[in-house]
C-alpha cells in the first residue's frame, strides 16, 4: 500500500528519478577514477588522499548546507548542486583527452566535487520526509536506496567495460551526461517543494548549525544512532572501497573483475534496501540495528582473510548487506523523531557523520600502507576495532535496544 502510494507521488518520482541518474554518474566516475589512479597514474598509495580530497571540504559545506535547506527550497539546492558536478566531471573529460588529467588535477576535481556534495545531500535527505507521508519514510527511504544500490551494480560494471573496451573518455563522457539528466529532473518546478518555513529572525549560519547541533547533543538517541552510522562508516565502508582495487591488483585481476568485486558489494546492499522496501519494520528495531552492526563488522573480519576474487565477492556482499542492514533503518528512525524546522540541520549533521571520518580513515589507511601495512592486516584492525566499539555501544545504549 505504502509503495503504491509512493508510485503516483509526481513530485517523490521526479526526486527518485533524478537520484537515480546521479548514483549511475557518480559509481562510473569513482570506479574510473579508482582504476586510473591504479592502472594509468601507477600511484595506488596516492588514492586515499583523491577520496580525502573530496570528504574534507564536504566536511565544512555540509554544516551550511544545512542550513541552507532549513532556509530556502530544497529543489534549488539539488539542480544548481547537480549543473555544478556535471561540469566538474566534464573537465575531467576534457583534460583526459589533451592528456593533462594528472594526480594534481584529480585532486583540484575531486575537492570542488565534495564541496558540491556538502549542499546537495542534506537537501535530499530532508526533501523526502516534505514529500511522503511519516509512515511512508522507510519505503521512500529504501526505494531510493535499493534504485542506487541496483545502479550501483550496474554502473561499475558499464564503466568497466567501458574502460576495458574503449576509453577512460568513454567513461566521463556517459557519467556527465547522467549527472546533466540529474539536474534536470529535480529543476524546481518538477519537484515544487515548498521554502522551509522559520518562526524566528534569520540568524547567523553558524548560529543556526549550532542550535541544531545541540538539539541532536542533548539527546543519546541521537548521539548513539550517529555513533553507529560512524563506526559503520569510518571502519567498514570507508576501508573496504579503498581495499576493492589494491586487492584486485594483488590477484593479477583487471578492470572487470575490480567491476565484478564492486557489483557484488552492491548486490549485497541491493538485497538489502528490497528487503527492506517490502518488509516495513515495526518491532524491536533497536536490537535489529545492532545485530546487524555486529554482523557487518565480523563479515569484514572475514573478507580481509579471502585471497580469492570469487569469495571476496561472496564476502563483500555479505558486508554490504549487514551494513545497510542497520545503516538504513537508523536513518529512518532520525527521520521520523526530528523537528520537521530542523531537518536539513540534523541530516547534514547524520551525513556529516557519515562523511567527517572518512578523510581521517582513508588518509590513515593509505599512510598506514604507504609505511609497509599491508591492506588485510589493516582489513582485520578496522574490523576488531569496530566490533570493540559496537560492544560497548550495545552494553551502555540500553535506551536504544529497547526501541520498537
Amino acid at each position: 500500500m505504502e509503495l503504491r502510494s509512493l508510485v503516483k507521488n509526481r513530485r517523490f518520482l521526479f526526486l527518485w528519478m533524478s537520484e537515480t541518474f546521479a548514483v549511475l554518474s557518480f559509481s562510473m566516475f569513482l570506479i574510473t577514477i579508482s582504476w586510473y589512479m591504479v592502472d594509468y597514474l601507477h600511484l595506488p598509495q596516492y588514492m586515499g588522499l583523491v577520496f580525502a580530497a573530496a570528504s574534507l571540504p564536504r566536511m565544512v559545506t555540509m554544516m551550511v548546507g544545512g542550513v541552507l535547506a532549513d532556509r530556502i527550497q530544497r529543489s534549488k539546492i539539488m539542480f544548481s548542486a547537480g549543473l555544478g558536478e556535471a561540469f566538474l566531471i566534464g573537465i575531467l573529460l576534457v583534460t583526459y583527452l589533451n592528456d593533462w588529467l594528472t594526480f594534481p588535477v584529480l585532486l583540484g576535481v575531486a575537492f570542488c566535487l565534495g564541496a558540491l556534495d556538502g549542499f546537495f545531500f542534506p537537501a535530499l535527505s530532508s526533501s523526502i520526509p516534505a514529500l511522503v507521508q511519516k509512515e511512508e519514510l522507510q519505503s521512500a527511504n529504501t526505494l531510493i536506496h535499493s534504485t542506487q544500490e541496483l545502479i550501483f551494480l550496474i554502473g561499475p560494471v558499464t564503466a568497466g567495460v567501458l574502460m576495458t573496451y574503449y576509453s577512460f573518455a568513454a567513461t566521463f563522457g556517459v557519467s556527465m551526461i547522467a549527472m546533466l539528466l540529474h539536474a534536470i529532473l529535480v529543476f524546481p518546478p518538477f519537484i515544487q517543494d515548498a521554502k522551509p518555513t522559520s518562526d524566528s529572525t534569520k540568524q547567523s549560519i553558524m548560529k543556526e548549525f549550532r542550535e541544531g547541533l545541540d538539539y541532536v547533543c542533548r539527546s543519546s538517541f541521537y548521539k548513539t544512532g550517529i555513533l553507529i552510522i560512524i563506526v559503520i562508516n569510518f571502519f567498514v565502508f570507508g576501508p573496504i572501497f579503498l581495499s576493492l582495487p589494491l586487492l584486485v591488483k594483488e590477484a593479477n585481476g583487471t578492470a572487470l573483475h575490480l567491476s565484478f568485486l564492486e557489483g557484488g558489494f552492491s548486490i549485497g546492499s541491493l538485497l538489502a534496501t528490497i528487503l527492506l522496501l517490502f518488509i516495513t519494520l515495526r518491532k524491536n528495531r533497536g536490537k535489529l540495528i545492532l545485530f546487524f552492526l555486529f554482523g557487518t563488522l565480523v563479515f569484514l573480519w572475514i573478507f580481509s582473510q579471502m585471497s580469492s576474487i570469487g569469495g571476496l565477492i561472496l564476502l563483500a556482499s555479505s558486508v554490504a548487506f549487514c551494513g545497510f542492514m542497520a545503516f538504513m533503518p537508523t536513518d529512518v528512525l532520525i527521520q521520523e523523531r526530528t523537528d520537521p524546522k530542523l531537518m536539513g540541520r540534523v541530516m547534514s549533521i547524520v551525513f556529516l557523520a557519515q562523511t567527517a571520518f572518512d578523510p581521517v580513515a582513508q588518509t590513515l589507511f593509505s599512510f598506514l600502507m604507504t609505511i609497509g601495512f599491508p591492506v588485510r592486516t589493516l582489513l582485520a584492525v578496522f574490523s576488531v576495532i569496530g566490533l570493540m566499539i559496537a560492544v560497548l555501544i550495545y552494553v551502555r545504549a540500553k535506551h536504544w535496544r529497547s526501541i520498537c
